[in-house]
């Protein structure tokens, strides 16, 4: 089995997709890419979590979308199954989807235009600025009172 780029499993399960013929809609992606695995649902419309790219002015589907599965492991098998496929008359480009959090973390896994973010805007989670205890410029963790000391300590930055 051909691997999608020599890494473990994908850590959120979502697939892009590109090269969608026109008319492709939600339904149809649901029936093809769930047959190799179960689609996650959308927590608010209980829908599967598919996104389809859609045109600005027009709204019509701009030709890619993203799929995410239960199953990590599901989405590296459509990138190994679908990838280069006849999807009703064109043939699809499957990957595995980069998460925006991915670049404000800084992967060196992930290439292309950070969108004006720097390397390190981003806690190790790829959170920016949310909580207590990043730490201030010097590296030095700060309190306030009332927190509790902690003797096993360490520097993230």
């Amino acid at each position: 089995m051909a691997s999608h780029s020599g890494r473990g499993a994908p850590s959120n399960g979502t697939i892009y997709v590109s090269n969608l013929p026109p008319g492709t809609d939600e339904t149809m992606m649901a029936e093809y890419f769930g047959t190799i695995g179960l689609l996650k649902k959308d927590k608010r419309t209980g829908r599967p979590k598919i996104w389809l790219y859609r045109d600005k002015e027009t709204n019509e589907p701009k030709g890619d979308a993203t799929v995410t599965y239960e199953d990590p492991h599901a989405a590296s098998a459509a990138v190994d199954w679908f990838n280069n496929k006849d999807f009703h008359g064109s043939t699809i480009e499957v990957a595995i989807a980069e998460s925006k959090s991915s670049y404000a973390a800084g992967d060196p896994n992930v290439t292309g235009d950070l969108g004006g973010l720097e390397e390190n805007s981003g806690d190790v989670n790829g959170a920016a600025g949310r909580g207590r205890g990043r730490g201030d410029a010097s590296g030095k963790a700060w309190q306030q009172e009332g927190d509790w000391l902690c003797s096993n300590t360490r520097s993230v930055m």
